[in-house]
């Protein structure tokens, strides 16, 4: 079964190489970029939600991302401590930085689904749609850049979602109950 994966993660690896193209490349970095930090879910929905006094929701939203990083940063990614694909490619090839950390699971598709999951539970379809297109491309742009193997984004998008619909359940059904 792992040797399946390890073939998985390695043809997507070799594909993403053959598909880049120079504007596709400035548009990936700008989507990787948008998902450093969760700063694209910051500013496109935490901080708006909690102003329009839409608190719930932006305390979901807080408190997901926070634990969200809490296991798959600091417990996750230390634990399994996998090494990226990026090491294998040449300074001269990235189109970022090569990231310092390990690989799995990527935090970009994590925080991203985390966030997209909190929204599809908590908004309506005009606010959570949107969201599901950038998460997919925030992930997407991590294996485009090869900074991650398609375990480590299929990895993060698991644990966004368990961890988005597993906060958004324990406050709107445990905390936020009417008495």
């Amino acid at each position: 079964m792992l040797e399946k994966l390890r073939k998985i993660d390695t043809r997507v690896v070799e594909r993403m190489s053959q598909i880049h193209r120079p504007v596709l490349d400035k548009i990936m970095v700008i989507f990787t970029y948008s998902g450093t930090g969760a700063l694209v879910w910051w500013v496109l929905y935490v901080i708006p939600l909690l102003i329009a006094r839409h608190f719930r929701v932006g305390i979901i939203l807080t408190t997901s991302l926070g634990i969200n990083y809490v296991l798959g940063e600091i417990l996750i990614k230390k634990k399994v401590g996998r090494m990226r694909p990026s090491e294998q490619i040449s300074d001269e090839d990235m189109k970022i930085n090569k990231p310092k950390d390990h690989s799995f699971p990527s935090g970009h598709s994590a925080s991203s689904f985390c966030a997209f999951t909190v929204l599809f539970w908590t908004c309506p379809v005009w606010m959570w749609l949107p969201a599901l297109f950038l998460a997919s491309t925030i992930a997407f742009s991590r294996m485009y850049l090869r900074v991650h193997y398609f375990t480590d984004v299929m990895g993060g998008i698991i644990l966004g979602i368990l961890d988005g619909s597993l906060v958004t359940f324990v406050f709107q059904f445990i905390l936020f109950r009417p008495a």
